[in-house]
Parts: C-alpha cells; sequence; structure tokens
C-alpha cells in the first residue's frame, strides 16, 4: 500500500513537470515572438522620432538664419539709404554677428554637453554611444509600457504553471528589445544624421556665403 503511494505521487510529479516544460516551452516560443515585434515596432519608432526631429531642427534652423539674414538685410538697407554711416553699419554688423553667435552656443550647448558625455561614458566610440543611449532610452519604454498592461488571471496561473513571474519576463522582454535596438539602431539612425549634417553644412554655407558677400559689397 505504501509501495502504491509512493508509485503515485512520482507519477503524478512527473506528469506535472512534462506539462511545466510543455507550458514554458509554449512561453517562451510566445515570448520571442513578443521580442521581435517588440524590436520591429521600436525601430520604427525610432526611425519615426528622428525623422520628426530632423524636420523640427531643419525647420528652426532655416527659421533661425531666415531672421539673421532680415536683420543683416535691414542694417544693410540702413546704411544704403544713408540713414547713419560706414562706420555704423560696421558696428552693426558686428554686434548682430556676436549676438548671433551667443545666441547658437546658448541653444546647442545643452545637446553638445549631452552628445560629450554620452561620448565619455561610452569610450569616445560615435557608434557605441548611439546604440547604448537609444537601448537605454528603449528599455524605459518598452518597461513603462509592459508593466502598463494589465493580465488577466488566466494569464497568470499559464506564467506560474510555466515556472514564470509576470515582472521578471516583463524586464526580460524589456532587456532583449533593447539590446535589438541598440544594435540595429546605428544602421537606422545614419541616414538622419548625414542628411542632417549635410543640410546643417549647406545652410551653414549659404549663410556665411551671405555675409561675406554683405560685407564686401557695404
Amino acid at each position: 500500500m505504501l509501495r502504491a503511494a509512493f508509485l503515485l505521487v512520482s507519477a503524478l510529479t512527473t506528469g506535472a513537470t512534462i506539462g511545466r516544460k510543455v507550458i514554458s516551452g509554449a512561453i517562451n516560443r510566445k515570448k520571442q515572438s513578443i521580442i521581435h515585434q517588440a524590436a520591429e515596432d521600436a525601430r520604427h519608432r525610432i526611425r519615426g522620432h528622428a525623422e520628426e526631429y530632423l524636420r523640427d531642427s531643419i525647420t528652426q534652423f532655416v527659421g533661425a538664419v531666415f531672421v539673421k539674414a532680415t536683420l543683416l538685410i535691414a542694417a544693410w538697407l540702413g546704411y544704403r539709404f544713408g540713414l547713419y554711416p560706414h562706420i555704423a553699419f560696421s558696428i552693426a554688423t558686428i554686434v548682430l554677428i556676436a549676438v548671433f553667435l551667443v545666441r547658437d552656443i546658448i541653444v546647442i550647448f545643452p545637446t553638445l554637453r549631452l552628445i560629450a558625455s554620452k561620448l565619455h561614458d561610452y569610450g569616445w566610440r560615435p557608434r557605441k554611444t548611439v546604440g547604448e543611449v537609444v537601448a537605454a532610452l528603449v528599455f524605459e519604454q518598452v518597461l513603462e509600457e509592459a508593466q502598463g498592461m494589465k493580465t488577466g488571471r488566466t494569464t497568470q496561473i499559464i506564467l506560474a504553471l510555466g515556472g514564470h513571474k509576470k515582472d521578471e519576463m516583463t524586464r526580460e522582454i524589456a532587456r532583449e528589445v533593447a539590446d535589438i535596438a541598440g544594435e540595429t539602431s546605428w544602421h537606422d539612425l545614419r541616414p538622419f544624421m548625414l542628411a542632417a549634417t549635410a543640410k546643417f553644412l549647406t545652410l551653414s554655407a549659404l549663410y556665411s556665403v551671405f555675409v561675406f558677400i554683405l560685407v564686401r559689397t557695404a
């Protein structure tokens, strides 16, 4: 009788172990599917943010250049119409350009400081820096969104039967999604970075040529 009881317990334990492995395998397969889908969504989101940021930055930059050019032209027209002598125009031009430079430094200083600090943290490797920054942002976003999702009692029971905990799985998914996003971020963001650099350099060159011509014709 006692032996039969031991055999029964052993059989039940073995069955539970097999069942747990089956459930855990199904959960892991679903988890990998979620990770890949979330990583792809994160990449699309990153590219969308980069495109939007580039568009807004270029718009602001063009607006600033337009205002600068308008003020310089106004100073030049005042001199041409004889409202003040050449020395006054020269002083006004120098003052305006100095104000423009100070304003530009104030505007870009936070960004430059952030870039410098991140480059310093990750060994002055731009590719590594971009990946780490993106991974950190994606991890926080995915973790916040995942923690905000409510799971039903059935899901919690299935996770428990499979030997998983919701919080641990949530962090694991967020970490793996962040790793994928960090590894692919340079490839995704490089076109936007190159385009932004090219446009800023082109506009800066045109503005510099405009200032040079304006000063030379005064």
